[in-house]
């Protein structure tokens, strides 16, 4: 199947659940529909923290001049939400740092800069959502409104959608897990609990055992953990049988500005690194 690249320019948009913390004296509502503003893909602090991801390696592949979304993308931090009915949210401060917002597809046999290229679309077939933030668990109810408009498409195979299937789900059950863990009992504070609960989600067996079914369904199976935010954060993969010239373990890590790997898969700001 065919589906056109998204790029830096391209908008989003979607719905969800999000915590209620109204003002005092009303207590808190554990969840409520919130509506999730457009973003684009290229979004300033997600781009800065390291949480983009584009084609802008060593030798940039562009399409109408700018850069290629490829997988691993994330829009990032500090993208808004608007709680439905509007209403004042002491949430926003706690919840917008940590917005998500990431492609859960791609097309694992077309790689730029050695990475697969991102595939999202809101119109055509099959439908392919991307993964977005909530309370208590993300889930794949964002679009990509404008890839349809770019003329530039990559192939992505019935493996790839089986990948992006597992993926999806193994986030949720992982969201899900952690959502019902006593992080409310270390006396941390909401944002410590928030903090806490996302750096320990990459060590989830439930995301592993999905990560390496997915790779082996689009190439070399390939365990994978990390422990940390996104931008700030470590991350290491094992792969029993490389392929030809390729490591077996591969150890990387980010901070804001700065991101990298020991295969120089990385960009700090948009330039290759090697940790």
């Amino acid at each position: 199947m065919m589906v056109n690249v998204n790029i830096i320019t391209d908008f989003s948009f979607g719905f969800l659940t999000h915590k209620l913390i109204p003002p005092p004296p009303a207590p808190p509502i554990p969840a409520t529909m919130s509506i999730e503003m457009p973003a684009t893909f290229m979004w300033t602090l997600g781009f800065l923290m390291n949480q983009n991801k584009f084609s802008n390696g060593a030798k940039p592949v562009t399409h109408k001049g700018v850069w290629i979304a490829l997988d691993g993308h994330d829009c990032g931090m500090a993208i808004p939400d608007m709680t439905i009915p509007p209403a004042p949210n002491l949430n926003y401060p706690l919840c917008w740092p940590f917005s998500s917002r990431k492609p859960t597809f791609s097309a694992s046999t077309v790689k730029m800069n050695g990475t697969a290229v991102a595939c999202a679309q809101w119109i055509g077939l099959p439908p392919l959502p991307m993964m977005t933030c909530g309370d208590p668990i993300g889930a794949p109810v964002c679009w990509s409104a404008l890839s349809v408009t770019n003329t530039v498409a990559v192939g992505m195979s019935f493996a790839d959608l089986a990948a992006g299937i597992i993926n999806a789900a193994a986030s949720m059950v992982t969201d899900y897990i952690f959502s019902k863990l006593p992080f409310d009992k270390l006396g941390i504070g909401q944002l410590g609990e928030a903090v806490l609960s996302n750096s320990l989600k990459g060590l989830s067996p439930v995301s592993i055992l999905a990560g390496f079914a997915s790779s082996a369904l689009t190439g070399n199976a390939t365990f994978a953990v990390s422990i940390g935010l996104p931008f700030a954060g470590f991350n290491a993969s094992f792969t029993p049988n490389p392929s030809a010239g390729s490591p077996s373990v591969v150890a990387g890590g980010a901070m804001p500005f700065i991101k990298g790997s020991s295969n120089a898969q990385g960009q700090a700001a948009g330039i290759p690194v090697v940790l």
